[in-house]
């Protein structure tokens, strides 16, 4: 019996060895793996921040920009049919004068006299305004008399530019 004892004593301190070695093999392997996972979160993360800054960049550079935009109305004149032109029109120059050139896209004509509210819109292909120059648009509108019309400008960056005038 007195055997017996000894073959536990030795198998219980064998299995004590055992597991402590387990242990210290388990916290090297836990330890590793937070350590990769680790990296790989700073590695994902320093990219998602890469992107959010560069996206913020965007928006803020495409926002001054649009506050840079300039656009002054220096005429609208109302022209009677004469020549090639068959139908009323109007002749609308515009100056650049802020610190960029623009692009007009778009001049939007509506009539608000009265009931008698209506709208057309003349898209232009080549618009482009530089700085401190001016540029004029014909645009073949049926106005009559005493009509009010508001004269939208459009520009490629969204800007819109605003004018009310009254035909003589």
């Amino acid at each position: 019996m007195l055997r017996n004892k000894k073959t536990n004593l030795s198998s219980y301190a064998a299995g004590r060895y055992r597991r402590g070695l387990a242990s210290i093999v388990t916290s090297g392997i836990i330890l590793s793996a937070v350590s990769i996972m680790g990296v790989m979160l700073l590695g994902w993360s320093q990219t998602s921040i890469s992107e959010q800054k560069q996206e913020m960049n965007d928006v803020y550079n495409t926002q001054m920009n649009k506050i840079n935009e300039k656009l002054v109305y220096e005429n609208i004149w109302f022209a009677l049919p004469a020549g090639l032109m068959t139908a009323n029109h109007l002749n609308v120059t515009v100056a650049n004068i802020g610190i960029l050139g623009l692009n007009v896209t778009t001049i939007q004509i509506t009539n608000t006299t009265g009931t008698n509210n209506t709208s057309f819109s003349y898209h232009y292909t080549n618009g482009g305004v530089v700085t401190g120059d001016a540029l004029s648009f014909n645009a073949t509108y049926p106005w009559q008399s005493t009509d009010e019309l508001d004269v939208r400008i459009f520009t490629s960056r969204g800007n819109q530019f605003f004018s009310t005038v009254i035909a003589p």
